[in-house]
């Protein structure tokens, strides 16, 4: 299980790093002669999806995103949690905290009540991972996919935006972590 972990921090690192550096070099490049052509963002990055090097992923201008079956997690985050995490427990606890991080960009920021809600459960799906990531490198593992799927799920300008007003409605806040299985 570490070499998993390892190797996809590695891959997560690596894709990060080419991205940067796509974006970066993309103007420093020589120009492109009338026989060829230089790639766009987008078609660079539809090309890192068609490979699998980064996930696949709506972006479509609306904050909540498709979520067809309705289980709080949108259908390309389900669809690369079911690919990432083959271990049943590590693949409902990433759903837990996928879930957890959907309702924070969804949630009324001016509501007290519904904003203690969602962080009361964004703390239970935290106190999950030492359940469904048992050990050292499971912890570590546990951090990364938080990590990853915080990504995936604030990824457009609008998602990072609810995201970011949620952690502000939230600053001052007081939260308790739970104790024993909270794995749903």
């Amino acid at each position: 299980m570490t070499s998993i972990a390892l190797d996809r921090s590695r891959r997560w690192l690596g894709v990060g790093l080419c991205s940067l550096a796509l974006v970066a070099c993309g103007d420093s490049a020589p120009a492109p002669t009338e026989a060829q052509s230089t790639p766009t963002d987008a078609a660079r990055l539809a090309q890192l999806e068609a490979s699998g090097a980064i996930p696949k992923l709506e972006r479509l201008p609306m904050i909540e995103g498709i979520d067809i079956d309705r289980n709080g997690v949108r259908d390309d985050i389900d669809a690369y949690i079911t690919k990432t995490y083959p271990d049943d427990a590590q693949r409902r606890a990433a759903l837990q905290m996928a879930r957890a991080y959907q309702a924070m960009l969804l949630v009324d920021k001016n509501d007290e009540r519904a904003l203690d809600e969602v962080s009361r459960q964004s703390f239970r799906a935290i106190a999950c991972q030492k359940f469904a990531f048992p050990g050292d490198a499971g912890r570590i593992a546990s951090y990364q996919m938080m990590d990853e799927l915080r990504s995936v799920t604030t990824n457009t300008k609008e998602r990072l935006q609810a995201y970011l007003a949620y952690n502000k409605a939230r600053s001052g806040s007081v939260s308790v972590r739970p104790e024993g299985n909270t794995c749903e």
